[in-house]
């Protein structure tokens, strides 16, 4: 009978043993196949968001007007264009960049110029992640196309940005997958990347991979590894694939272990007792039947919160094991959920969780009323530059911290990328809020009056936000963001503090890219003009000068004031043709004047791209042939920030053409920054005072000293002086008095159509004689 009872109980033994050796090595076995598809997704969702990143970086890049300017006049100045990329390439934790012109040939690049290969740059432009390989390296690429007129549809240019791929996969990853990964390349049989120990990835290499969506096993360094495939993107034609890899036996610790302490468990208990081995194998296997059922269901990502109750310690630790899986697991998805929803740096939101953010509240109806700001800090880049990028990131998280203590109504803050931040203000349907959206603006301002303390440095930030709102503005997630995004960039042309959006501003923007297009064919159409305003030379109380200013007298939109069209000329390079046309129609009127005994000089006003551009003195030489006019009766006119811009090469120009004999001006002198050693090198005949010094200057007498100063400054070094915005006679005896050279303003004249000022120089001077 005890045989009998001894063999049933060997026999219960070998089969609970194998009953629970195969559930358990199987639910591992599940687990691991689970965990290396979550592991994948992790992976895939990192790169993923990573290349969107970068090529949301890259599309805020292609919009921006300096960079256009720079790629359009490329052919001139690679090297603007090359500091430019480089600078934003360091700000996008980049590794490499091309910028590409419409046929696909290199304008700069962070490799020397290097060509892109063209298969590359085909397979570029189709979605999903692109590997690249280049100088033995790996990248991750993204490309933007950039085009000047963004309702065109000829791409201008390519931008081309890559992330080196072995900084993609760190030992951050490693932790957070607990999984060994490398990227595989099988048509070439390459691998990408690893984060195996270079001695493991070179062995791994020369093994057979296999792909398929089962778990595999290969052996490195005489250790058996258990691995699974997921397709991560494309090199070239063909697809690349995450391999993920872990020990075998770390796989399949718990099971071993489990099954050592139930053998020991169940040969104890026969030893003892016949019958107290009956009663524990019924008692452990009923548990563990439950707890087989409750890993399928953690398996299926069904988490359960109550665990069979036992007096066995194995079970019990078993249950503790199973338990601490699924909180391990619980965990992992918190991580990787706050990788994808959040911001690392600040901790704030990101942009996708601000993006679900308005989505949601727009399509549950939370909100009678959305209030949507979008938010930059000024002169972000300067101070960036200025105290480093580390400080600027503590600077970033010291906005972010000073955000939270916002008061006011419910409000939802998210960083949505570089020095940019969003506000979502929700009015509540149940309290029936009226939400004012420029008071929450100006609440907001009011988190920025006291200076933020960064490293023992008190720095004023200053910011700009734009405001929309649902349903006035938009009723979508995207019409909000753009209107927001309008109205910021529109405070920022403006210097407001805060902007809400109106219609006008996005026809104004609208208006404002039909004007680019448009203004060369207006030079050809003569819709530009000049009209002229006189100087008074003081002491001989004579018109011996006018200053040339433009007029554009649009056919649909009446008159546009130069500020509205000049700098958008400098964007598109079209500056120079206006510039062109501006000396060439003064040449002509000085020559007419000529023939009517009207002896005057004309001041011509020419920006830092006509300063720098060599052809220039060359145009005027040709002109003044043309018309027969002597060099001294012309006079350019170039503001101080153009010359300090490029001092070098504008020095050269500006030696060019006082050799020539133009006589030459430097414009709203006292507002830029020249030093003494740097204006006594300017090849130049007068200083022009910036009128923000003269319109006062009969009631300040801090503007009379400072005038007073540039005065004598300029006599000492042998400069004629010129004074605008002459309003008044107490301020045209005041510049008498101090021996200012020449006078401008409205006290004299406005700026007058070429027939209009014959009739007002003759009057002037019929009254003087």
């Amino acid at each position: 009978m005890a045989l009998i009872f001894l063999s049933l109980l060997t026999l219960i033994v070998l089969v609970t043993v194998l009953f629970v050796w195969r559930a358990t090595y199987n639910h591992s076995t599940e687990q691991l196949q689970s965990h290396v598809r979550t592991s994948a997704s992790v992976v895939a969702e990192k790169i993923s968001n990573t290349a969107s990143v970068l090529r949301s970086n890259l599309i805020i890049l292609a919009k921006d007007f300096s960079i256009k300017q720079l790629i359009a006049t490329a052919a001139d100045d690679k090297k603007s264009l090359y500091s430019a990329m480089e600078n934003f390439q360091a700000r996008s934790l980049a590794d490499i960049f091309w910028v590409l012109d419409a046929d696909y040939v290199p304008l700069v690049s962070s490799q020397d110029n290097s060509v892109m290969d063209e298969n590359a740059l085909s397979e570029l432009r189709q979605s999903g992640l692109h590997w690249y390989q280049h100088g033995g390296q790996f990248y991750l690429l993204e490309a933007v196309a950039l085009k000047f007129v963004e309702s065109s549809v000829q791409n201008n240019a390519w931008l081309i940005m890559g992330i080196r791929a072995d900084r993609l996969f760190d030992q951050k990853l490693v932790s957070l997958t607990d999984m060994q990964i490398s990227v595989y390349h099988p048509d070439t049989a390459t691998i990408l990347t690893s984060t195996f120990a270079p001695q493991l990835a070179t062995e791994l290499g020369s093994h057979t991979i296999v792909i398929a969506p089962t778990l595999h096993e290969l052996t490195l360094a005489d250790e058996n590894y258990i691995y699974g495939s997921s397709q991560l993107g494309r090199w070239g034609e063909s697809p690349v694939y995450t391999l993920l890899a872990t020990q075998e036996t770390k796989a399949y610790l718990s099971t071993q272990s489990l099954i050592e302490q139930l053998v020991i468990i169940l040969s104890v208990a026969g030893v003892l007792a016949l019958i107290s081995a009956i009663v524990m194998s019924r008692t452990i296997t009923r548990p563990l039947e439950d707890l087989i059922a409750i890993a399928r269901k953690i398996s299926l990502g069904k988490y359960v919160q109550q665990f069979p109750q036992s007096n066995t310690k194995e079970v019990v630790t078993l249950t503790a094991a199973i338990n601490d899986m699924q909180n391990g697991i619980i965990e992992r998805e918190k991580e990787i959920n706050h990788l994808a929803f959040f911001d690392e740096l600040t901790g704030l939101p990101n942009r996708i969780q601000f993006h679900q953010h308005i989505t949601r509240s727009i399509e549950q109806n939370i909100a009678a009323k959305l209030i949507v700001l979008t938010m930059d800090v000024d002169r972000f880049k300067e101070i960036n530059d200025t105290i480093s990028h580390e400080k600027g990131d503590h600077l970033l998280q010291m906005i972010a911290q000073r955000l939270k203590t916002y008061t006011g109504t419910k409000a939802f803050f998210a960083r949505l990328g570089g020095d940019e931040f969003g506000i979502i203000i929700e009015a509540l349907n149940e309290e029936g809020r009226k939400a004012d959206p420029e008071a929450i603006a100006q609440a907001v301002v009011a988190l920025f009056e006291q200076p933020f303390a960064v490293d023992g440095l008190n720095l004023d930030i200053d910011v700009s936000i734009g405001l929309a709102v649902y349903p006035e503005h938009a009723i979508n997630e995207q019409g909000l963001l753009q209107c927001a995004d309008i109205a910021m960039y529109s405070c920022k042309d403006q210097h407001y503090r805060y902007a809400l959006y109106q219609p006008e501003l996005n026809k104004h923007s609208v208006m404002r890219l039909s004007l680019m297009s448009e203004l060369k064919g207006a030079l050809v159409a003569g819709q530009l003009q000049l009209y002229y305003q006189p100087k008074l030379a003081i002491a001989d109380n004579k018109i011996t000068t006018a200053e040339c200013l433009i007029r554009w007298i649009h056919p649909q939109h009446g008159f546009i004031a130069p500020d509205d069209f000049i700098p958008l000329a400098e964007q598109t390079g079209a500056i120079r043709h206006v510039t062109h046309w501006a000396l060439n129609t003064a040449c002509m009127q000085l020559k007419n004047w000529q023939s009517q005994n009207i002896t005057l000089s004309l001041a011509v006003n020419i920006s830092a791209m006509d300063l720098v551009d060599m052809q220039l003195p060359a145009y005027i030489a040709k002109l003044l042939s043309k018309y027969d006019l002597a060099a001294d009766l012309l006079t350019l006119e170039v503001t101080e920030s153009a010359v300090m811009g490029n001092p070098e090469n504008a020095l050269k120009a500006l030696h060019t053409l006082r050799s020539m004999g133009v006589i030459l001006s430097i414009d709203d002198f006292g507002t830029g920054f020249s030093s003494m050693a740097q204006l006594k090198k300017m090849p130049v005949h007068e200083l022009k005072i910036d009128k923000a010094f003269v319109l006062d200057l009969a009631n300040n007498k801090d503007d009379q000293i400072m005038v007073k100063t540039l005065v004598s400054l300029a006599q000492n070094l042998s400069l004629q002086t010129v004074a605008e915005g002459v309003e008044d006679l107490a301020t045209l005896e005041f510049l008498q008095s101090i021996n200012c050279t020449k006078a401008q303003g409205y006290y004299l004249s406005k700026a007058l159509p070429a027939a209009q000022f014959e009739t007002w120089y003759h009057n002037f001077h019929r009254v003087e004689a």
